[in-house]
């Protein structure tokens, strides 16, 4: 699947590469299940409400979020990490 990252995911992901391979491993982990699974498997997958009801939320961990979509084949990421988070 290809995956469509928005400007502010991309930031995210690439703060990850470059300071914490472990959160970045998880989001690899994630993202590979969201490719087998779709909207269900592991980060506790659940839909979101409201103005982003056509997405769906996983658990990085304790505070960070994957913000995902399916359409079309394409994966469609817009958050991958807190907006709490300092950057």
């Amino acid at each position: 699947m290809i995956k469509a990252w928005s400007d502010e995911a991309w930031e995210d992901f690439e703060f990850w590469v470059k300071n914490d391979k472990k959160t970045l491993k998880k989001i690899l982990t994630l993202l590979k299940d969201i490719e087998r699974n779709g909207y269900s498997g592991i980060g506790k997958p659940e839909p979101l409400k409201g103005d982003l009801s056509s997405y769906w939320s996983r658990r990085i961990d304790e505070c960070n979020r994957i913000v995902y979509r399916i359409k079309d084949e394409m994966i469609q990421i817009v958050q991958c990490g807190s907006h709490y988070r300092d950057k």
